[in-house]
């Protein structure tokens, strides 16, 4: 073994914490998890599906929700991104650093708890317009914007304004700018969506940029933590629903919305009941990490050359580090550096260095319901917790997000999940070692000792309990070998090498894990071969 496992394993000293590079956002694009989320999006755009995707409020507040919807947009030829309606700050105000993603914070619903999307409280395809919010944040933001025409509010999409407040410039208006259309934008989306219908009919598919077909309808992109409204933006996905509906363009070929937004930007009220699932589909940022992309993410940082069972250790602390960590993949890198192996009590005290400040948010209890954390969408009970960032599902799980509660030292959570990791990574290649050795036990025999007396002498307490016969010798487990060891012609070493292992096989399966001199010895053991006297 190199010297950081002869030495101990361990953790950084707990004020040392080394300068962590954080994950690119190229990087982030790159993971599975992330991929095969933006690829269902995909899918459902191009099916003429209007979306609504959400994300948590950090996700958004750490500009990931928007490097995320840039990745979706680069996808698509005729994407029409409508610039929001939230103006930069006032001349005295202090701009946000060029790293920092200005993000408006999250309206009040006047004291009501919105329900979570699905749940419909109202028609909400009664005509009267609710208007803006009465406690909009951003007044004082837009004071200075200038009024559009009066005919621009006229129609569907008026709404009225906030005594002593200058009228921001709607949705609609922002949209038909940005289409450089006069009129009714839905009416020049829908003149696009047919010439590029008419256009691709005799076409060669082939000739698309990306995944677009020539010809490819528009689809037009809002950032609902840029907007204002929540009702402005429901109705106008609610009227563009109804008005290409009745088009008569193929669902494929039809122009599609995608809102990108928090819970509270457009909740539910604002959806309301018309369009369909068929016709519109919600997205939540919500089971997409899963331990690949922590491992994957590891993997992407490779350590310096190391012996085998050097090599071997650096797995078992690799799959520890994104067992712990979880949906939490920036930790996962710190983690990795603050703690370079060991048991249980060495990574508490890594975590407690790799942790941000306690918040007590993260120190609650979800409920375990398998069913929750396999949903397309977090259920009412967590959604809260969910849209403030703190809870995930996470490879079958639902999560903490930042896992302080495995800080405490009377849990045993942080232990069961150390002997999960350790189990994924060292299980497989200890039912290996026993699948080599059978196959060489004929070859073993002492003189005097034939394979059916073997076989019975194997037999465990459970068979001779219960009067059962002596298993085939490609059954007998590892335990079973280590009870016959001396009927094989083994090295000693190599007795003490079946021992470990049946040893380490036992605690992994009570859910005991490995401590630090038994993990050493056990990665010894998984890169030797046996009858060979303990060579490499």
């Amino acid at each position: 073994m190199t010297e950081l496992a002869r030495d101990g394993g361990g953790s950084a000293a707990p004020d040392a914490v080394p300068s962590v590079p954080g994950v690119a956002a190229w990087d982030l694009a790159r993971l599975p998890g992330p991929r095969r989320h933006l690829d269902r999006v995909e899918r459902d755009l191009r099916a003429g599906l209007d979306c609504v995707w959400y994300f948590p409020d950090t996700v958004v507040e750490s500009g990931r929700a928007e490097f995320f919807l840039r990745e979706l947009l680069h996808r698509f030829d005729g994407a029409v991104p409508v610039p929001g309606s939230v103006g930069p700050p006032e001349g005295g105000a202090e701009a946000p650093a060029p790293d920092v993603v200005a993000v408006p914070a999250q309206r009040t619903s006047g004291g009501a708890q919105d329900p979570a999307p699905g749940h419909v409280l109202f028609d909400p395809w009664h005509e009267e317009d609710d208007g803006f919010d009465a406690d909009d944040p951003y007044g004082a933001l837009l004071g200075n914007w200038a009024a559009p025409p009066a005919a621009a509010g006229a129609g569907p999409f008026a709404a009225a304004e906030p005594p002593g407040t200058a009228p921001a410039v709607s949705l609609v208006d922002r949209l038909a700018k940005e289409l450089g259309a006069t009129g009714d934008p839905l009416d020049e989306l829908l003149r696009r969506a047919r010439r590029g219908h008419r256009g691709s009919e005799g076409a060669d598919q082939d000739e698309g940029v990306g995944g677009d077909a020539p010809g490819s309808p528009p689809t037009v992109v809002v950032r609902g933590w840029e907007e204002h409204s929540a009702e402005e933006m429901g109705q106008l996905l609610r009227t563009a629903h109804a008005t290409f509906r009745e088009a008569g363009l193929p669902a494929e070929r039809r122009p599609r919305f995608l809102f990108a937004a928090r819970v509270d930007d457009l909740p539910a009220r604002a959806l309301g009941r018309g369009p369909s699932p068929h016709q519109v589909t919600l997205h939540w940022w919500w089971r997409v990490w899963t331990r690949l992309d922590s491992e994957v993410l590891l993997a992407w940082r490779p350590r310096p050359p190391a012996t085998a069972a050097q090599a071997l250790y650096d797995r078992v602390t690799d799959s520890v580090v994104a067992e712990v960590c979880g949906p939490d993949v920036d930790r996962a890198l710190v983690l990795r550096e603050v703690w370079r192996g060991g048991d249980v009590e060495s990574l508490r005290r890594a975590l407690t260095t790799a942790l941000p400040g306690v918040d007590g948010r993260g120190s609650r209890s979800w409920p375990r319901r398998m069913s929750t954390a396999h949903a397309s969408r977090p259920s009412a009970e967590i959604l809260d917790d969910w849209a403030s960032g703190v809870v995930d599902s996470w490879d079958g799980h639902v999560r903490p997000v930042v896992a302080h509660r495995l800080l405490d030292p009377d849990s045993p959570e942080l232990r069961v999940l150390v002997c999960h990791a350790q189990n994924r990574v060292l299980l497989p290649l200890i039912e290996e070692a026993r699948t080599s050795l059978t196959e060489l036990v004929p070859g073993l025999l002492r003189k005097g000792v034939d394979l059916d007396q073997l076989r019975e002498r194997a037999r465990s307490e459970h068979r001779v309990r219960n009067g059962l016969p002596a298993a085939p010798l490609a059954e007998l487990e590892i335990g079973d070998l280590a009870r016959v060891a001396g009927y094989l012609v083994l090295p000693s070493d190599q007795r003490d090498r079946l021992r470990r292992l049946s040893k380490a096989r036992n605690h992994l399966s009570h859910l005991q894990p490995l401590g630090q001199e038994q993990l050493v010895a056990v990665t010894e053991a998984l890169t030797t071969d046996w009858g060979t006297g303990g060579g490499r």
